[in-house]
C-alpha cells in the first residue's frame, strides 16, 4: 500500500505535536544542557584564576578547557532540544542557567550572593515555570475574547500578582 506525500506529510502541511515521552526526553536535554551552560563561565573564570595565580596562560588550564567544552556540548543539548519539542517550552528553560551558574558561582569561586540575587534567583526560576506551564498546547488564540479568557484565567493572575509583589519588595531588601 503506498501513502500519498500530503498524507505522509500531514494534513495541509500541520505540524504533529511530539508525544509524551518526546516532550519528557526533550525538557531533560533543555533542563541539562540549561545547568551546563550554566556552569561554563564560572568554570572558565576559576580556570583564569587558577591560571593566574601559577603565572601560566588560562590556555593550558584543564579547568578553563573543561568550562570552554561544557559551553560546546550545553549548546548541542539545546540544538537537540529545539529538534525533539516546540520552542516556547525549551526557551524558558534556557534561564535556569543563570540561577546555576551564579550558586555555583558563590561555592567555586567564593563569591557573595546578596539578597537581591537570590530572589533574582528566583525570580527567574518561577518564570520559567509560568511560561512552561501557560505555553500554548498547539491553539492559537484568534479572538480577543480568547485573550482576554487566556490573562484573566485565576492561575495566571495569581502568578502575576506573586511576581508583582516580588518586583515591588526589591527596594525594601536592598542596603
Amino acid at each position: 500500500m503506498r501513502m500519498s506525500v500530503g498524507a505522509a506529510a500531514g494534513e495541509e502541511g500541520a505540524a504533529q505535536s511530539p508525544g509524551p515521552a518526546a516532550v519528557s526526553l526533550g525538557l531533560s536535554v533543555a533542563v541539562v544542557s540549561s545547568l551546563v551552560n550554566g556552569s561554563t563561565f564560572v568554570l572558565q573564570k576559576k580556570g583564569i584564576v587558577r591560571a593566574r595565580g601559577r603565572g601560566t596562560s588560562y590556555l593550558t588550564d584543564i579547568v578553563w578547557w573543561s568550562g570552554t567544552i561544557a559551553m560546546a556540548l550545553g549548546q548541542i543539548g539545546n540544538f537537540l532540544a529545539y529538534t525533539a519539542v516546540p520552542t516556547v517550552l525549551v526557551t524558558p528553560l534556557g534561564a535556569l542557567g543563570v540561577p546555576f551558574g551564579s550558586i555555583l558561582a558563590s561555592y567555586l569561586l567564593k563569591e557573595k550572593l546578596n539578597i537581591l540575587g537570590k530572589l533574582g534567583c528566583l525570580l527567574s526560576c518561577a518564570g520559567s515555570v509560568v511560561l512552561i506551564i501557560h505555553s500554548p498546547k498547539s491553539e492559537s488564540v484568534t479572538t480577543q475574547a480568547e485573550l482576554e479568557e487566556k490573562l484573566t484565567n485565576p492561575g495566571t493572575s495569581f502568578s502575576y500578582k506573586i511576581m508583582i509583589g516580588m518586583i515591588q519588595s526589591l527596594p525594601f531588601l536592598g542596603h
